[in-house]
């Protein structure tokens, strides 16, 4: 059975905000869809500093919507010059996780930074 898409979309911000804050970069807040209808992406700066950035996940191709998530994370981390690692990094753990979920649940790499039980 496959995943709806709310669950696929928080599933996939909690696992990358988790190993964006386990590498130092700042984990922006996710939400969907943007209140602006004509917008598949809108981000918010908010009073404390921190990024609220809404995705449309609904209706569109999935690869659109992790592009969105990616680059999010690389705006709220806008003050690094090495964006490309950023990028790099969340496109590996989407990479894998894809993999992972041909071979079935809990098949991600001993070696992955969030191998856990949890």
């Amino acid at each position: 059975m496959a995943e709806s898409s709310t669950f696929q979309f928080a599933n996939t911000v909690r696992t990358l905000s988790a190993v964006a804050r386990e590498k130092g970069y700042k984990a922006p807040t996710f939400r969907g869809p943007p209140n602006l209808g004509e917008h598949s992406r809108t981000l918010r700066r908010n009073s404390d500093g921190s990024i609220t950035i809404s995705v449309v996940f609904r209706g569109r191709a999935w690869l659109s919507t992790l592009s969105d998530i990616v680059e999010g994370f690389v705006i709220a981390n806008s003050h690094i010059k090495e964006a490309h690692q950023l990028r790099d990094l969340l496109w590996s753990v989407i990479e894998e996780r894809e993999i992972a979920k041909d071979q079935g649940p809990r098949q991600v790499s001993q070696n992955h930074p969030l191998h856990s039980a949890a």
